[in-house]
């Protein structure tokens, strides 16, 4: 099924609940819903932003990091943590902003990071203060600035950081984030950490690309607790024109590359923007394949082994076959990937899967009850999921053509 079919399936259908989905969905958590009252005023209204997909995070505790725009408030967005017991607000629109100024939005930028000890980190736009944007981090000491643009960029001469962005964050509190570079009147991407408070750059655009060619771009990074950062990006020259890359410290290697064959014969040819990395150092992606037995998969690499997950047209849990993956699958520390999935031949035609050697199961459908007579109208335009450290699934569900409730969920570990 193509990209744009697979996104008006996900906007529009809505199907019945089977019981494989019943039974999957025996531990779902409401973990906030549209029109329920938000901490510290008003009532949800959405947990998106146009053209970008609803990523929450979640921790081995079952708390997710999510963010929101709120009606009859007056912050009209923020970012929340949803424990079991209570949801809290992080941070607001208008709360002031530590070293001056206030925050006057996070819809630029609205996937937070989670890490095990409840840490949330984000980006955000400031006003009345001597910047315009940073990553800031909430934990137990309180709220506190990480990098804030107008600052110099480490390893780039005369370099000033313009722009920040997709901060992740691991569970000794370091961060690994997108910038933006001015160098004079030219703007350039890079990939930095914030490590043991020290500011460094991993990579940037005009950099050698380990196969050859020069780095052009780059997705999300993700960082593990062993400090290593993964990422994928675009090369530019003649070379491999892209691939996936892994950086321990200032060595950058790249993992696998467009034109590197795969376990399911062929070549890889464009991979996932956004990668999901766990502490063995094992990545996951979704791939655009070549001359192989399907034309899309999501796979594993670690070591430098390659292994399928699943790939189109393989069979799915309860009936049909896989006719499209979302770009962006989730990882666990075992080794579990979650992604969100078409299906054809098949009642159920889009849902979100799970899979680990145990096996896979199906963890949630369009048309599925997820209490107190709610159902999944829609996963949204660009479906994600995130995966806790032991396989705790977060997915948001959106209105369907018909009906649909709109909020956050979180399914406890099934495979476990």
């Amino acid at each position: 099924m193509p990209a744009h079919k697979l996104a008006a399936v996900l906007s529009v259908l809505l199907v019945s609940m089977t019981v494989a989905g019943a039974r999957a969905q025996s531990s779902v958590r409401a973990v906030a819903i549209a029109g329920d009252p938000a901490p510290g005023g008003g009532t949800f209204e959405h947990f998106s932003v146009e053209a970008l997909p609803i990523v929450a995070p979640a921790n081995t505790k079952g708390q997710v990091a999510f963010f929101a725009t709120i009606l009859r408030s007056t912050a009209s967005e923020a970012f929340f943590l949803a424990s079991p017991q209570r949801t809290v607000r992080v941070v607001a629109e208008g709360d002031p902003v530590p070293g001056g100024g206030t925050f006057s939005g996070f819809g630029r930028h609205p996937i937070p990071a989670l890490n095990e000890r409840g840490d949330v980190a984000f980006a955000a736009a400031i006003v009345g203060g001597r910047t315009v944007e940073g990553i800031f981090v909430r934990d137990a000491r309180g709220l506190r600035p990480v990098v804030l643009t107008g600052r110099g960029a480490p390893g780039m001469a005369s370099g000033t950081i313009a722009a920040v962005d997709a901060p992740a964050l691991n569970d000794h509190g370091d961060l690994a984030f997108l910038a933006s570079v001015r160098r004079g009147r030219e703007t350039v991407e890079a990939v930095y950490t914030v490590i043991a408070g020290r500011l460094a750059k991993v990579v940037a655009q005009g950099d050698p690309a380990p196969a050859g060619g020069t780095f052009a771009g780059f997705g999300p990074p993700a960082i593990n607790n062993r400090r290593r950062v993964a990422f994928a990006a675009v090369v530019e020259g003649r070379a491999v024109p892209g691939g996936v890359f892994a950086a321990d410290g200032a060595t950058v290697r790249m993992l696998t590359g467009a034109g590197s064959e795969t376990p399911i014969g062929g070549i890889f040819v464009k991979f996932s923007e956004r990668i999901a990395l766990n502490d063995a150092g094992a990545v996951a992606f979704t791939a655009v394949l070549k001359n192989a037995e399907a034309e899309q998969g999501v796979f594993v690499i670690r070591d430098e082994h390659v292994r399928k997950v699943i790939a189109l047209g393989e069979p799915a849990p309860d009936g049909g076959t896989f006719s499209h993956f979302s770009l962006w699958p989730a990882l666990a520390a075992d080794g579990t990937v979650a992604f969100a999935a078409a299906l054809d031949g098949s009642a159920v035609q889009v849902a979100v899967f799970m899979t680990s050697p145990r096996g896979m199961v199906r963890v949630v459908a369009l048309g599925d009850e997820v209490g107190a007579g709610r159902r999944v109208g829609s996963l949204g335009l660009y479906p994600a999921v995130s995966l806790s450290p032991v396989g705790g699934v977060t997915f948001a569900s959106t209105p369907g053509a018909e009906t649909g409730t709109e909020g956050l969920f979180f399914v406890a570990p099934t495979l476990h």
